[in-house]
């Protein structure tokens, strides 16, 4: 599983595409440097209350949205890991079965 950063950076980033910005137009929206975002968004760094307000406002939405949506995320993944590891036993069933002759 992704750390909290990680999964943090990955929500920017998507909230950021889903506007059409680039990480320069959205480092000037909120008044931080582009290369902080580029940080964030690659899970290097944790952001401060501040620069989380300051992305929210950029991003047209309100901090309690972004945690939200962050808190979803690993109960996203877990639905999605059960449902594929449910697939890989079904496929390695058939596998196993022997062939009829």
């Amino acid at each position: 599983m992704d750390s909290l950063q990680q999964q943090f950076g990955t929500l920017i980033r998507s909230r950021r595409l889903a506007l059409s910005l680039g990480q320069e137009a959205l480092a000037d929206k909120a008044n931080i440097h582009r290369t902080h975002v580029s940080l964030l968004e690659r899970g290097k760094r944790m952001p401060t209350l501040i620069v989380v307000k300051k992305l929210a406002a950029a991003l047209e939405t309100s901090m309690a949205s972004l945690m939200e949506e962050l808190e979803r995320q690993p109960a996203e993944q877990a639905e999605e890991t059960e449902t594929g590891k449910q697939a890989k036993k079904a496929a390695t069933k058939k596998e196993t079965k022997p062939a009829k002759k």
